[in-house]
């Protein structure tokens, strides 16, 4: 859908979010046994397919950290670090604004304990969200009646997972199960590809976030971005009504 010269404004006009993408600190904070760890590994990991990451906390244990380049930042250009907090809502209360994106781990039966972490939370300039690990089908009504922050991923039971870490390995699963993750810490809110593209040309917005319907629409999508000028990467997610996401942003300084 195009718009020429001539058409009226929307009647909801964008807010500025210029988000500050250069960096990206996203933190996993959670109780004991929640799996915080394991999901901040693997997140990490699939990160470091893209680009170089900075891993902090127990999940720095799998990785070498990489040396710093500027050169290794992917396509978006961001420098990510990965911040595996220790148990509890200790380490938190002293990150300051260090942290962009939270994310308080949980299973199902650990819910209620979520309350806690997102107080402190709102007390930083970060966004958050909930991870449930250990997630069955029969748990979904009960995070339907949930009042929290809005969930980022569900990762279900898998007993490979769970096998996996005491032995030092990092688990894997499907790509698109850590994309979501990715997508909320970058830019949660979705716009159509001419939405995005105004607000990235206006400055209304720093980073744009577009669903495609299939990896042909994404490289298109990702094309006509590139084409004006922005920075492109395509990642996948687990919804049933769509194959994945294109961020875009403006092209990154050159160091």
């Amino acid at each position: 859908m195009s718009s020429g010269s001539n058409a009226a404004p929307t009647e909801t006009p964008l807010e500025n979010d210029t988000r500050h993408v250069d960096r990206q600190r996203i933190g996993f904070v959670g109780p004991k046994g929640a799996g915080k760890t394991t999901v901040a590994t693997m997140v990490a990991n699939r990160l470091s397919e893209r680009t170089d990451v900075k891993t902090v906390g127990e999940a720095a244990t799998f990785f070498e950290q990489p040396s710093a380049s500027p050169e290794n930042v992917g396509p978006l250009g961001v420098h990510w670090t990965v911040v595996d907090h220790s148990p509890g809502t200790d380490s938190l209360e002293t990150a300051g604004d260090a942290l962009d994106t939270v994310f308080v781990v949980v299973t199902p039966a650990m819910l209620d304990r979520v309350a806690a972490y997102e107080r402190v939370i709102n007390q930083l300039d970060s966004d958050v969200f909930l991870v449930v690990n250990r997630f069955n089908e029969h748990h979904r009504d009960r995070l339907r009646d949930f009042d929290g922050p809005e969930i980022a991923e569900r990762f279900y039971e898998d007993s490979s997972v769970a096998a996996a870490m005491p032995d030092g390995t990092i688990p894997t699963l499907e790509e698109w199960t850590t994309e979501a993750i990715l997508l909320e810490s970058l830019q949660p809110e979705r716009l159509d590809s001419a939405e995005a593209m105004t607000a990235l040309e206006r400055g209304h917005r720093s980073i744009v976030n577009v669903e495609v319907e299939s990896d042909a629409s994404a490289l298109a999508v990702a094309r006509s971005f590139r084409k004006n000028g922005y920075a492109a990467d395509f990642f996948q997610c687990n919804c049933r009504c769509h194959d994945g996401h294109v961020m875009a942003r403006a092209q990154p300084p050159r160091i």
